[in-house]
């Protein structure tokens, strides 16, 4: 029943987006590094979120929400969440559910290799207690 009600919430999305109707986006992301030492640095990714509208943590119930997931140069990276996690029942997917609202702080330690740069992407989700978006995935690419 999860599941269904989770493709349905999507096709309704999906057909509102198509529909010629103004894209909502809910989420943007800032993505940032900030020097430890010469060869360290901090990879911080930070979420702001639209009033009304959640974000999920990257440790979801597989039955549950699409967890936010990181790709940093090609390899996916579970990140640090630094932002205080909310966990409650979800009246959406009918369990509990661990959420970020208005802000969600993400990073993780990188070392500079031979490049300049650091490519990546995250993947996300974002539900609003009545309606989910698809599955969005935001670019970055950040010189050292």
């Amino acid at each position: 029943m999860k599941h269904i009600l989770a493709i349905v919430l999507f096709v309704l999305a999906v057909g509102y987006s198509a529909s010629g109707q103004k894209t909502i986006t809910p989420v943007s992301w800032e993505f940032k590094l900030e020097p430890i030492n010469t060869k360290d640095f901090k990879l911080i990714a930070t979420a702001s979120i639209a009033p009304s509208w959640v974000l999920y943590s990257q440790f979801m119930d597989p039955d549950g929400p699409i967890p936010t997931s990181f790709i940093v140069n090609g390899s996916e990276i579970q990140f640090k969440e630094e932002s205080k996690v909310k966990k409650e029942m979800d009246k959406i997917f009918e369990m509990e559910v661990m959420k970020f609202e208005k802000k969600a702080i993400f990073s993780t330690v990188i070392q500079k290799g031979n490049s300049n740069v650091v490519t990546g992407s995250v993947v996300f989700m974002t539900c609003d207690g009545f309606k989910c978006l698809p599955p969005a995935t935001v670019p970055f690419e950040l010189k050292f």
